[in-house]
């Protein structure tokens, strides 16, 4: 059955420095409850909202980077609706209608499927730059069970960028990939850091053939909006199929029980009751523009068609600029010449896999080797006195826990008198391999690895020499 996607991204400008109409942090998560807060985030009567210039820039670079079409002028509107985490029972956000003038008016979201390897491409409607309301926190967790809830003003006022799609990406696995370019592109020109709690919330609209629009609210990870269409394109598809109506409405995500549940009745614009704010004038966006542009600009697209250029794979580059600080060390080891093809794959694959398996944050700078060891390394593999291999099992893991510039080098081993030893020791397990049970010839390399002692010695190299050994009995 064919269905319509389109989204509504809401994304924090985490790294703007103030909240979007006063100086107070706009990375909320450190303070105290509602200690991150001025009359202006609270709604107090005579507080005027000045917007600051910092969030207005992000905005506008963020809209840059999307080919948006970039108004002469922005006006902010009242969006009026009654929340208690909402203290002026409006909140100042940006429109394309009722005499509002959003940040980007037209643009077209980018992105790249790693799936299929091709870039794909979802028009935006428009961004528009708002304040996010404050926190509610139920006492028993949810609203139904609670008795009372508490505020937080802490988030009042933080901006946010609300990115508006038409309703035509294809699947889920789409809505998904084209958020998370969003939010990378977003972390590359130093508006977001997308792994802080509450950063990005995401509103997908879905309606299947014959049905009224459907809302799901407040998705929190772009797994779950991934999950959350394909459970409400399957709940619409099977309403349709016998019979019955689908309903304009707004539900909820349940990541718990995977299912999606009615919150309330879908909203008209027209009970917004939108106009523009009378206490914010028009902003000329030129000037701004030109500030923001006067930083290094540069996103993901830019930087993967640079480490292609080297010759690394799509793949292999897709995995380095995920991580940004692997994707930076790369660039910088590359032009200090190391070998692009070796410190690729390092970055992208071998060293990436043991921080995750280490636990260690792949996203934190200092938990990567710096760019003289990496050319050392990749001048190991390219001179030919190391294989790949030796340098992944008995280089690589001894930098997660080494100063790197103290890294000293395992000596070599010849491996033929390991091996002849090992076989003269465990003939049960050569006998067992001879009678084809394969997983021995696992057992007798590692013995062979125990055997050189941290030395530098290839397992691929081990394993086919005891094969050639055995081959003769």
């Amino acid at each position: 059955m064919k269905y319509k996607i389109g989204l509504e991204i809401h994304t924090q400008l985490t790294e703007a420095g103030t909240k979007l109409f006063c100086d107070c942090d706009s990375n909320y998560r450190k303070y105290e409850t509602n200690t991150n807060i001025c009359p202006v985030c609270l709604g107090l009567p005579g507080a005027l909202p000045v917007p600051r210039r910092n969030p207005l820039k992000l905005a506008l670079l963020v809209s840059k980077s999307f080919d948006c079409q970039i108004p002469e002028y922005m006006v902010f509107t009242r969006k009026h609706y009654f929340y208690p985490d909402l203290p002026k029972n409006y909140q100042i956000t940006q429109y394309e209608k009722a005499g509002g003038i959003p940040v980007c008016l037209k643009g077209i979201l980018k992105y790249f499927d790693p799936d299929h390897l091709t870039w794909k491409n979802v028009t935006l409607r428009r961004m528009n730059i708002e304040e996010d309301p404050g926190k509610t926190e139920y006492s028993e967790g949810n609203i139904i069970l609670s008795e009372y809830a508490y505020l937080d003003y802490n988030r009042s006022g933080v901006p946010l960028l609300e990115v508006v799609t038409e309703p035509e990406i294809p699947t889920p696995r789409d809505a998904r990939k084209a958020v998370e370019y969003l939010l990378l592109t977003m972390e590359y020109i130093g508006a977001i850091n997308p792994r802080l709690e509450g950063s990005f919330r995401v509103d997908a609209n879905v309606s299947v053939e014959e049905g009224e629009r459907v809302e799901v609210k407040n998705i929190g990870s772009t797994l779950d909006l991934e999950k959350a269409l394909k459970y409400e394109i399957f709940r619409q598809s099977k309403i349709v199929e016998e019979g019955g109506k689908i309903k304009r409405e707004t539900r909820h995500w349940d990541s718990i029980r995977g299912v999606t549940k009615p919150l309330r009745s879908k909203e008209m614009e027209e009970e917004y009751l939108y106009f523009p704010d009378p206490d914010i004038p028009a902003i000329k966006t030129e000037q701004l523009l030109k500030e923001a542009m006067s930083n290094n600009f540069i996103t993901p697209e830019t930087i993967m068609n640079r480490i292609t250029m080297y010759g690394v794979s799509q793949r292999i580059a897709w995995s380095l600029i995920t991580v940004k600080p692997a994707a930076e060390l790369f660039l910088e080891s590359v032009r200090i010449g190391s070998d692009p093809k070796i410190t690729a794959r390092i970055l992208a694959i071998d060293y990436k896999g043991l921080l995750k398996k280490s636990g260690k944050n792949i996203y934190e700078k200092s938990n990567w080797p710096n760019k003289q060891v990496l050319k050392l390394l990749s001048s190991l593999v390219s001179s030919k006195s190391y294989t790949y291999d030796e340098l992944k099992y008995n280089i690589l893991s001894k930098l997660l826990d080494n100063n790197y510039m103290d890294l000293v080098l395992p000596e070599k081993v010849e491996p033929t008198n390991l091996i002849i030893s090992v076989i003269n020791e465990e003939k049960k397990a050569v006998e067992d391999f001879i009678s084809g049970k394969k997983e021995a010839l696992d057992y007798l390399v590692g013995k062979v690895l125990k055997k050189a002692k941290g030395k530098a010695i290839d397992p691929k190299t081990i394993r086919k020499m005891i094969e050639m050994a055995l081959a003769k009995h």
